[in-house]
């Protein structure tokens, strides 16, 4: 592959520097790279465990480390490697993590949000071909660009690569519209209506939206945003999916409501884009659904066989999402051109795809 610079992944790396490690951050991110690290044999190379100013607590203890201050890192060990396990797009995050690795060494491993393969060197070279064709099929050079620098990052954990291709979000959206008369948004995870506020604006014609939302409390915050809009919005209590019908969720608030493998937490429906009202006349479709992606487009089959709406498709829930998703939005239409666009944050989360 032309654009892959990196030659040997973080994992290998780290493992051939055998230097003590430092994770920055606790919680389901410090699990991930912490359980890899372990995977490959270098657990125990992980000497510390720092949260950020703030967010230290006397006696606070993450799997058998006191979670201690940078501080107190910097004081105790003379050489560390710092490994970046959390995420943020918030600006006074990322400004304290680039203010780290301006004096020390450190890397933010990708690890995927939703389970699955690790995206390393061995990874992409099974999936080479597939990620090229994908590659090939990108329609401008900011998309290019924006594949060839996460690829590279996703191998090394660098994130000049992830600051290579930042755009904001106002840049990113604006590949989208002009929209049809009398079409509709739908919106699938809508959280709180962030995005359902951001596209109404930005896209005022939009008739009707539907906007849906499988963890409660956030769905509770949406309905009371919806409230207040002109239009019609169908807000939906529901889990994405490519069949309707039932599911068990899991009671999270964070990145990675999903559906439950065992019969704990809740049940609750389960939707397809098909099956809404809105799919008759849909102009624009969001997908943010926490790895459940391919499964939503595929229940938005004929919607999309038959509109072609411009779609918005995270692609950083899976290693595989990269090539996985534009597969299997070509196999329903083939003549969408495709774009990429990454907007600030830690780590190379908040990754699209535009189909328009």
């Amino acid at each position: 592959m032309e654009y892959l610079e990196i030659t040997k992944d973080l994992w290998s790396y780290l493992k051939e520097a055998k230097r003590p490690l430092v994770i920055y951050g606790t919680g389901d991110g410090a699990d991930k790279i912490i359980n890899e690290l372990e995977n490959r044999s270098l657990g125990d190379l992980v000497r510390g465990i720092f949260a950020s100013p703030g967010f230290v607590r006397e006696g606070r203890v993450f799997r058998g480390f006191e979670v201690e201050s940078f501080e107190s890192i910097c004081a105790r060990l003379s050489d560390f490697i710092v490994l970046v396990a959390f995420g943020s797009p918030l600006p006074d995050v990322l400004s304290y993590v680039y203010s780290i690795e301006e004096k020390y060494e450190l890397y933010a491993p990708d690890v995927p949000v939703c389970g699955g393969e690790v995206f390393d060197m061995e990874f992409v070279q099974r999936n080479e071909e597939r990620l090229e064709k994908v590659y090939s099929r990108l329609a401008d050079d900011a998309s290019r660009k924006c594949f060839r620098s996460l690829v590279n990052y996703k191998l090394s954990g660098r994130l000049d690569y992830l600051r290579a291709c930042e755009v904001t979000p106002d840049e990113a959206d604006s590949l989208l519209g002009p929209f049809s008369k009398n079409t509709s948004f739908i919106d699938l995870g809508a959280y709180r209506g962030d995005t359902l506020l951001r596209f109404t604006g930005m896209f005022p014609g939009f008739i009707s939206a539907t906007a849906v939302e499988p963890e409660r409390h956030s769905f509770k915050k949406l309905t009371e945003c919806a409230s207040a809009f002109s239009i019609r919005v169908t807000c939906v209590n529901a889990l994405i999916s490519d069949e309707c019908g039932k599911a068990t969720l899991t009671d999270s608030r964070g990145r990675g409501t999903r559906a439950a493998k065992v019969n704990t937490g809740r049940e609750i429906d389960k939707v397809t884009v098909d099956s809404f009202e809105d799919s008759a006349n849909a102009g624009f479709i969001k997908f943010d659904v926490e790895g459940s992606e391919l499964a939503a487009i595929e229940g938005a089959r004929n919607t999309i066989s038959r509109l072609k709406p411009q779609m918005k498709i995270a692609c950083y829930h899976k290693s595989a999402d990269l090539f996985e998703i534009p597969e299997k939005v070509f196999e329903i239409r083939d003549d969408y051109r495709i774009y990429m666009r990454h907007t600030p944050c830690i780590p190379g989360w908040d990754v699209d795809y535009y189909f328009l």
